[in-house]
């Protein structure tokens, strides 16, 4: 089969998957999650050793393993709620949703530098597109396309159904950049392991994160606000919130601007980690690169 029959299939698969009731679905979740667990033993050992890294002064071993499975459960979860919402037209999906923090995001973009939404992996990170409703104006969302193609193009299609845009990882910069000129916004995720040329070491639960300079480059050099906006789930219900502004640093000294600034970043996202660790996508191995040398200073 070609790709665009693959695509359609797997829609089909997945459509199929969202007509299940919701009990049913949600047990399914949580044993395919088990399950998961059980048998996945690199995706297992990278987990609880995360988890101990964080948790560990504060947990058990006992009590990071219940944890561990909680977040291979909040994953397969995800992947059946992606499913559920396929077919909610516009309100019907928002019906779903509590949105907190608008003021913030409002008071941001009527600055007219545009906004610059800091994600993460919390929660069910499809769902954020929900997010940008209440602004008015047209978002943009920064990903990395995925190598499987039929499902690249599924979730694509599904992050660009309300009032949103994704744009791939690679030339991203420029593009973003001028959307923000115009005022718009633009989300993107900063908790992923990058190697160690493409940004500073950074704190994160008490150990150096090799984290990407990009998003720091991008407001030191636009100006625009960063904003955190997360999700979380209860009960098939989900809240977006918008938290307050993070203030830009500027010391003169370039290099020093995007270590302080990815810092802070960081922090804002451990903070809303430590809240919601079972939501948090653990099984990345977020302190992969090891610090052996420096990050280069010469520009992307």
């Amino acid at each position: 089969m070609n790709d665009d029959q693959i695509y359609r299939l797997l829609r089909l698969l997945v459509l199929a998957l969202g007509r299940l009731p919701i009990w049913l679905a949600d047990s399914c979740a949580h044993f395919l999650g088990l399950l998961w667990f059980k048998i996945d033993a690199r995706h297992r050992k990278i987990t609880l050793e995360n988890l101990t890294r964080a948790f560990g002064d504060q947990m058990t071993p006992g009590q990071i393993k219940i944890l561990g499975k909680q977040v291979f459960k909040n994953i397969v979860t995800i992947v059946f709620e992606f499913a559920w919402t396929l077919k909610f037209d516009r309100d019907t999906f928002l019906s779903h949703f509590t949105i907190k923090g608008v003021e913030y995001i409002k008071a941001a973009h009527a600055r007219g530098k545009g906004v610059i939404g800091l994600l993460c992996h919390l929660g069910n990170f499809e769902m954020l597109i929900a997010g940008i409703e209440p602004v008015g104006v047209k978002g943009y969302a920064i990903y990395r396309k995925l190598d499987f193609k039929p499902l690249d193009r599924l979730i694509r299609e599904n992050r660009s159904r309300f009032n949103l845009e994704v744009i791939p990882k690679g030339k991203s910069s420029k593009t973003a950049e001028a959307i923000l000129n115009q005022g718009q916004i633009v989300g993107s995720l900063l908790d992923q392991s990058v190697d160690w040329y493409m940004g500073p070491f950074v704190d994160f639960f008490g150990a150096p994160a090799c984290t990407h300079r990009g998003f720091a480059k991008l407001a030191l050099k636009t100006k625009a606000p960063v904003l955190p906006i997360y999700t979380v789930r209860k009960n098939r219900h989900f809240t977006v919130e918008f938290l307050p502004e993070i203030p830009l640093v500027e010391t003169g000294d370039p290099i020093k601007d995007i270590e302080i600034n990815t810092q802070n970043y960081t922090s804002a996202i451990e903070s809303l980690v430590r809240k919601y660790p079972d939501q948090y996508f653990w099984v990345h191995n977020r302190w992969k690169t090891k610090n052996y040398c420096p990050w280069p200073k010469t520009d992307d």
